[in-house]
């Protein structure tokens, strides 16, 4: 929650100028806003700032004002809304609001059919699976601290590791994703991405970022990365600077906790940290257009009870892969829509 702060003067002398709502508020977007605002005290300006966009200036404004924000004009996520408001002497104030603009998409329920069912290693804490020229690649954590991060090369039908590299026990490994010869690899809160020859698994390079990093895929040209909230960003890969962010958002809030990623035709599939779901997102706007309920793989595949993360898309075959952390299986598996009726 954004509170209410003042800079400048004091509490004692503070104009009476404020949103005229409660602390927080929603709207769907596609829809016209009225924002208002009450005026109880002389003043010489007020700004209205969404943020860090100034929307309208009143000067030596007086009773109750009204901006309609136009959301069609905005994605979906959480907004700062400022007032910044100048008194008689010169004085700045400010005050804020938190408002969210949601979904005008409800989710559609899809269902997971398992295919076939492979061996996986599980030892292995799965961050992160990918495919590339048809060859299977996992990105492993290490919970225990005991320097079993890696990045393999794996054998789908045996669930073998034909080869690897590790990180050591101060490196946490997290989501992996192949763009050309290159695989780059997240840690979690290290901010540090490893880039690998994918030829040798030799370390060619590694960039750094700021906050924790969780699961990474590719839509081929950018990575796409989570951190845990309900944030992705989209980076540069040579240079790893953020070139856009969504927010996953449904018709009723935010989807937190977005860990492992794959991205396929313009769609971001999503694990959702500590439970059995995945989440389809749209990559142009953040909107959640499904949720894949995945509790029937965890029946199945868990082993010691660690969840459902790993997910992969095979281009050559047109084929989906999902496994979870330590599970003894992955599986391929088929998504299903709800049929029309």
């Amino acid at each position: 929650m954004i509170l209410p702060y003042i800079t400048g003067g004091d509490e004692g002398t503070k104009p009476k100028v404020d949103f005229n709502f409660s602390e927080n508020i929603a709207t769907n977007i596609n829809s016209v806003l009225p924002i208002p605002i009450k005026v109880e005290d002389e003043v010489k300006s007020v700004n209205l700032i969404l943020s860090g966009e100034r929307l309208q200036t009143w000067s030596n404004p007086s009773g109750v004002l009204t901006f309609n924000l136009d959301t069609k004009k905005y994605q979906v996520g959480a907004y700062a809304l400022e007032l910044q408001i100048t008194d008689k002497k010169g004085v700045q104030y400010t005050e804020q609001r938190l408002l969210r603009i949601l979904s005008d998409i409800v989710p559609e329920q899809w269902t997971v059919e398992i295919v076939n069912t492979f061996p996986h290693d599980e030892t292995s804490f799965t961050q992160g699976l990918s495919f590339h020229n048809g060859k299977l690649f996992e990105g492993t954590g290490d919970p225990n601290q005991t320097g079993s991060s890696i990045v393999a090369e794996i054998d789908l039908k045996t669930g073998k590791q034909l080869r690897k590299i590790g990180l050591d026990a101060t490196h946490f490994g997290e989501g992996i994703a192949v763009i050309k010869d290159e695989i780059f690899q997240l840690t979690w809160r290290n901010g540090k991405c490893f880039v690998y020859d994918i030829n040798n698994l030799q370390l060619t390079r590694e960039m750094t970022y700021t906050g924790e990093g969780w699961g990474l895929t590719t839509d081929g040209k950018e990575l796409i990365m989570s951190d845990g909230t309900e944030r992705i960003f989209f980076r540069n890969p040579k240079t790893f600077q953020v070139t856009r962010t969504i927010e996953a958002y449904t018709n009723v809030g935010a989807i937190p906790r977005l860990n492992e990623l794959e991205y396929h035709d313009g769609l971001i599939y999503a694990n959702v940290w500590m439970s059995a779901a995945i989440v389809v997102i749209e990559a142009s706007t953040g909107k959640v257009l499904a949720s894949i309920d995945g509790k029937e793989l965890e029946k199945i595949g868990r082993g010691n009870g660690e969840v459902l993360n790993g997910i992969a898309y095979n281009p050559e075959t047109n084929k989906w892969y999902v496994t979870g952390k330590n599970w003894p299986k992955l599986f391929e598996v088929k998504f299903n829509k709800p049929i029309a009726m």
